[in-house]
């Protein structure tokens, strides 16, 4: 597999992903900017059936039920992500078996990013080659819709959580344990590494190893010196600066950035308010050599100052919108917006301008003629 084919598998599945994550983000930032942890749904009306009793006349049930899309929107998100990578190396074939496994690599197992990403790439490679069968023609018809999609997600189950679920896994607990190790020595230091990890991998592994580590930190507040709503603070503004950041860059070095590139770059800074730090992920694909790099020393410094002056947030998400609720809110938005224009300074002054070729390929334009 050629590099170019590399990028452009990884490029379509994040092409799915976005769309997913900006919507599950949004609604979820309504939903707490209304109230932040929840509305309760009224009682079901009709036994048996799941939310039978939403009232279009009730706002507290639609305002809670765009909660609920919001915490299964980030689990189709990476089946989405899985999905696109399979269905840009075997066509269509490689979507359902895509999509089914992907859900899992970004729900239950919390293999995240990189657990789709591997994922993706299996089943689609192994669509493509299940194409290549030659079936009686009886059969042929039943390919599409039958055998592939069967046959395909029940090898990718196998391989998913026979080999690859349990090694990913176990590693993410021992770097979560560790990460909550470090509380007990350093403040600046804990929150330093949990904003590194959430400008990291922008949603994957690591970032949300660094998440369930501060949710820990977080449930076990009073043991661990009541730091917990420090470190739910640290997580937010980590992963609020590398798409602020992003956007940031794109205003202070407009030169170095394509057309189609500062508009992905300006639409960055809202999503990154939200809470959406996957939406960096399109310029970690194309340049992660300088992106990680920006984020992570943003994140590291933005979090490792908030977690050391213990600003408390009693929320696990919900971006600007949670602000308020912190105990400080001058210093919470002052880490927010000094990590932000670390990682957009050290991004503008690191990224390489766009190549002639680059340019040229904006300058055409396709043109519509209705006679």
């Amino acid at each position: 597999m050629k590099l170019t084919d590399f990028r452009k598998h990884i490029m379509t599945g994040i092409s799915f992903l976005i769309p997913m994550v900006v919507m599950a983000g949004i609604t979820g930032a309504i939903q707490k900017a209304v109230k932040w942890d929840g509305v309760p749904l009224s009682e079901p009306t009709i036994s048996g059936l799941n939310y039978s009793g939403y009232s279009i006349f009730n706002f507290t049930d639609f305002i809670h039920m765009l909660g609920e899309v919001n915490g299964m929107g980030f689990n189709w998100a990476y089946a989405f992500l899985c999905a696109g990578i399979a269905y840009s190396i075997a066509d269509r074939p490689g979507i359902v078996p895509g999509f089914a496994i992907g859900y899992y690599a970004g729900g239950p197992t919390k293999t995240g990013f990189v657990g789709a990403m591997l994922m993706g790439f299996l089943v689609g490679y192994f669509v493509k080659w299940m194409k290549t069968w030659k079936l009686p023609k009886p059969l042929q018809g039943l390919m599409p819709v039958l055998i592939i999609p069967v046959v395909a997600t029940c090898v990718a189950i196998f391989v998913f959580f026979g080999i690859f679920m349990k090694p990913l896994s176990a590693i993410m607990i021992a770097f979560q344990k560790w990460i909550e190790g470090l509380s007990g020595s350093s403040l600046f230091v804990a929150g330093a590494v949990i904003g590194a990890c959430m400008g990291f991998d922008m949603g994957g592994p690591v970032n949300k190893t660094a998440s369930m580590a501060a949710n820990a930190l977080y449930a076990d507040n009073e043991a661990n010196g009541g730091i917990g709503a420090a470190a739910e603070t640290a997580k937010i503004i980590g992963g609020m600066t590398p798409a602020i950041g992003v956007g940031l860059a794109a205003i202070l070095a407009p030169k170095k950035f394509t057309r189609q590139q500062k508009d992905a770059a300006y639409t960055c800074i809202p999503m990154g308010l939200c809470f959406i730090t996957e939406g960096v992920l399109p310029f970690v694909a194309e340049d992660p050599t300088r992106v990680v790099p920006a984020s992570m020393v943003g994140s590291a410094i933005a979090s490792g100052l908030a977690m050391s002056l213990r600003i408390g947030t009693p929320a696990a998400h919900g971006g600007i919108f949670v602000a308020p609720l912190s105990d400080n809110l001058g210093m919470w938005l002052v880490c927010l917006a000094l990590g932000s224009v670390i990682t957009g300074v050290l991004y503008a002054v690191l990224k390489k301008a766009p190549s002639e070729e680059e340019v040229k390929e904006e300058e055409v334009v396709d043109l519509d003629i209705d006679i």
